[in-house]
């Protein structure tokens, strides 16, 4: 009888031996997945406003996306898919999407990271550590509120830039894409005067808000227009005159100059001449600001949509030796 006892209780130590190893297998196994699951979430990087500024400067052809969301905003979810799709169509033309999370600190990183892998978000994504809306949201946009679904699409080659503070449907999305790609010939210009220096601010400055305009300075007063269009604009301001030529939509206008040489409803060329630019406030040169919009919101310009006109005079036009209107 104790023979027959000792046997079973030998057989009852190996078996629990062997659930002993098994317990401790599925101890590992549980804890080899928490930790890839903990590897994964810490793969979205945590990001300052500069961060994702410097992500979209690079002096290249490549065609930035960056979109605001977060997991709680419904129109962003929205979007977000179709953005997906279509930069997925354009990866041969050098697209990139970066998605820019604004969820709460409680959020990151593991909320984000499950509702990202749930909905197939197969991008870059960030969290903004950042707080105060009133610094970074100028850094993007001068007109971003902070409200979200926002999107930049930059690229840096083509002088493009388009933000949106709001849902962009699929459609919209894929013209603003096409026309980033081709805005080498869409955003390029003869500059406005001759022997120009341009002024702009430098892209990727952002401890300033970025200017919608160029300052052109020369020591030839001369200022020719860079598209042709119907003249909508001539008005006094102060001790100069703005001009805004109407094309295809857009509108362009030239302001600080000293007189002009055409009126509200005249057609003009590309390269007419249409006046002469007034000195700066330091009485230095010949100054002209220009500025491209669509009626609601500038076009971010640089030198680099600019080509250097090279028509010498034998002197400079002065702007006292015209009449102004």
């Amino acid at each position: 009888m104790l023979k027959v006892v000792l046997t079973f209780f030998k057989a009852g130590l190996r078996h629990f031996g062997v659930i002993l190893r098994m317990i401790k297998k599925c101890l590992f196994l549980c804890t080899f997945l928490v930790l890839v699951m903990a590897a994964k979430s810490q793969s979205i990087p945590k990001w300052k406003m500069r961060d994702v500024v410097k992500s979209y400067s690079g002096k290249n052809d490549t065609t930035y996306v960056v979109n605001f969301w977060a997991t709680f905003c419904k129109p962003c979810i929205e979007e977000i898919p179709d953005f997906l799709r279509i930069v997925e169509k354009y990866k041969s033309k050098k697209v990139k999407l970066l998605l820019v999370s604004l969820d709460l600190p409680a959020f990151y990183p593991a909320k984000i990271a499950s509702f990202a892998k749930k909905n197939n978000y197969n991008t870059h994504i960030a969290w903004l550590n950042e707080t105060d809306a009133d610094v970074f949201c100028p850094m993007i946009d001068a007109k971003w509120s902070g409200a979200i679904p926002a999107t930049i699409i930059v690229n840096n080659k083509t002088g493009y830039k388009k933000f949106t503070e709001d849902q962009i449907s699929a459609a919209d999305f894929e013209k603003y894409l096409n026309e980033a790609i081709s805005g080498s010939d869409m955003n390029k210009f003869i500059a406005p005067m001759n022997d120009a220096v341009a002024i702009y601010d430098n892209p990727e400055d952002t401890a300033h808000v970025k200017r919608e305009y160029v300052t052109f300075k020369s020591n030839d007063s001369s200022v020719y227009s860079i598209a042709g269009g119907r003249v909508s604009t001539v008005v006094k301001i102060d001790h100069m005159k703005v001009v805004i030529i109407e094309k295809d939509k857009l509108f362009y206008t030239y302001s600080n100059l000293g007189s002009t040489l055409i009126k509200k409803g005249d057609e003009i060329k590309p390269n007419q001449l249409i006046g002469y630019a007034a000195f700066d406030l330091d009485k230095y040169k010949p100054t002209v600001e220009l500025y491209i919009s669509t009626g609601e919101e500038y076009m971010v310009l640089t030198k680099d949509n600019f080509i250097a006109r090279k028509e010498k005079r034998l002197s400079d036009h002065s702007i006292d030796s015209n009449d102004p209107q």
